[in-house]
């Protein structure tokens, strides 16, 4: 059976993928594009996110 794909569409799901791509220093452009093949993602609420942490786009997430 096939297991649903994972959503971001809540703060503790993208929190969690933050901290996620946080030790894969993954460049804070490209969160969105990484998350989205991965399955769907409120992209108001990660921009809420990535604000609340700190996260430009010229940064990335271990800065």
């Amino acid at each position: 059976m096939r297991t649903p794909a994972a959503r971001y569409d809540t703060r503790e799901s993208l929190m969690e993928a933050l901290r996620e791509l946080m030790v894969l220093q993954v460049p804070a452009e490209e969160v969105a594009p990484v998350l989205c093949t991965i399955g769907p993602v409120d992209l108001d609420l990660l921009a809420d996110c990535m604000n609340d942490i700190g996260l430009s786009d010229n940064r990335s997430i271990a800065a």
